[in-house]
């Protein structure tokens, strides 16, 4: 590959990696700020689940986001930019 793609590549994982982030960080403030709020007892009634349940599901979410970004996304990002500081 071209030193020029590699670099394409990494600029790309890593406006990804940031833009995740956002959308991560902007999911963590409407979960907390909405936790305590008849959209709760809602979605308890609604689908028949215990507060408990939400959590794990809330919790699981978070998981598989920060999995998500840091190791299919930034690993990645991180190996291009080593590979083009080897070339360089």
């Amino acid at each position: 590959m071209e030193t020029q793609k590699i670099i394409f590549v990494r600029n790309f994982l890593f406006r990804t990696f940031l833009i995740g982030l956002a959308f991560a960080i902007f999911y963590f403030i409407i979960t907390v700020a909405f936790w305590n709020s008849s959209i709760i007892s809602w979605i308890e009634s609604k689908f028949k689940v215990s507060e408990a349940e939400i959590g794990v599901l809330a919790l699981s979410f978070f998981s598989l986001i920060r999995f998500t970004l840091a190791f299919i996304i930034l690993a990645p990002c991180i190996a291009l930019h080593w590979m083009i500081k080897k070339r360089k």
